[in-house]
């Protein structure tokens, strides 16, 4: 009689804040965008305050990878599109997102209502601010969520946000290199993106 070993694979978490330090702003902003229920919004995702509102909107931005096509990109999971978003390709066309199939572990693939002529894995895709004149609703970032929120239409909308940060490059959500200088965020040179 032998014994049969079975092996499970389980997807790990690792915090993208070195040591879990994140310096806070006071008091808690208002997200401006509305998600799906039960989004989560991961920390780390990249924010611009509004100070004088104390409300903020989040960065959309997806990481193209390997694999898809102009018209349906895989992206780094997670990505927080939603259809009838306008999109961009850094330095590219435009289009608006169809829909965004979530069911692969390792990717999401989103169905673009026409093609991004010349899209290859390592480009960008941010939210943009139209299509007959296309540019990104925000050249960057200046602050991140601090603490994991998921979001509820029933519940506050709000998040808290960090301004003074190291973030592990390779375990948070990627960013354009063109918003960093060197290693530090260029809105905001107290966030830091490393590498460990």
């Amino acid at each position: 009689m032998a014994i049969e070993f079975k092996r499970d694979k389980f997807k790990g978490h690792f915090p993208p804040f070195w040591r879990g330090e994140c310096k806070v702003l006071p008091g808690d902003f208002k997200l401006k965008q509305t998600f799906p229920e039960g989004t989560v919004i991961e920390q780390g995702t990249p924010l611009v305050l509004d100070y004088d509102n104390m409300e903020c909107s989040v960065v959309k931005v997806a990481k193209v990878l390997a694999g898809g096509t102009t018209t349906k990109p895989r992206v780094t999971k997670g990505t927080l599109f939603q259809a009838t978003d306008k999109v961009l390709k850094i330095g590219g066309a435009a289009g608006v997102v169809s829909s965004i199939d979530t069911s692969n572990d390792d990717y999401d693939e989103i169905t673009l209502s026409a093609a991004l002529t010349g899209l290859t894995a390592g480009d960008f895709l941010v939210e943009s601010d139209g299509e007959s004149t296309p540019a990104a609703k925000f050249d960057g970032h200046d602050s991140v969520v601090e603490t994991t929120y998921k979001y509820s239409a029933k519940g506050f909308q709000t998040v808290s946000a960090g301004y003074e940060v190291v973030i592990l490059k390779d375990v948070a959500y990627p960013i354009p290199s063109d918003w960093l200088t060197g290693f530090s965020l260029k809105k905001n040179p107290s966030i830091k993106y490393v590498k460990q």
